[in-house]
């Protein structure tokens, strides 16, 4: 070890700078990519919205996050029969992903995170984030982690 004086530490680690985070800009992309995740959801259940079989109820949710601060977003509740799911905005400042949904059904509740297409997993990067790139389907991938998922990896929408 070094032999350092605790005064030099202090000073060392004081001068230190951490990565600047754009935190209007990240929530902005979050928030793209949550409109890009529900027009993937409405493409999937439109055949059954135009049948009437299925209804799509919007409602908006205010989300407050440390560093981003408080914001709008939409959230989505689909009817199927006498089934509700609803899919309910979680927020961006997360360890290891861009953002994040809940989707609560009778069979549980599915977490869809946001991670670059090449993890296998969310991760914590080590550096600056990385930019993100502004087409919703591009770079990133919704992805699924739950604890019940007996059913629900049967359906196609998960297969895509």
């Amino acid at each position: 070890m070094t032999d350092i004086s605790f005064d030099d530490f202090v000073a060392q680690q004081i001068a230190k700078t951490e990565p600047s985070i754009d935190w209007t800009q990240r929530r902005d992309d979050w928030v793209e990519h949550l409109v890009g995740f529900y027009q993937l959801a409405e493409e999937f259940l439109r055949k059954y919205i135009e049948q009437d079989k299925v209804h799509l109820t919007w409602a908006t949710k205010q989300i407050n996050e440390e560093y981003v601060g408080s914001y709008d977003v939409a959230s989505l509740e689909v009817q199927i029969g006498v089934v509700n799911v609803r899919f309910d905005p979680i927020g961006t400042n997360l360890i290891g992903a861009k953002g994040r949904v809940d989707m609560h059904g009778p069979c549980g509740t599915v977490k869809f995170v946001l991670v670059p297409k090449t993890a296998s997993s969310p991760r914590i990067p080590k550096d600056a984030p990385e930019p993100v790139e502004r087409s919703g389907r591009g770079k990133y991938l919704r992805h699924l982690r739950t604890s019940n998922t007996s059913n629900l990896w049967r359906s196609p929408f998960f297969s895509q």
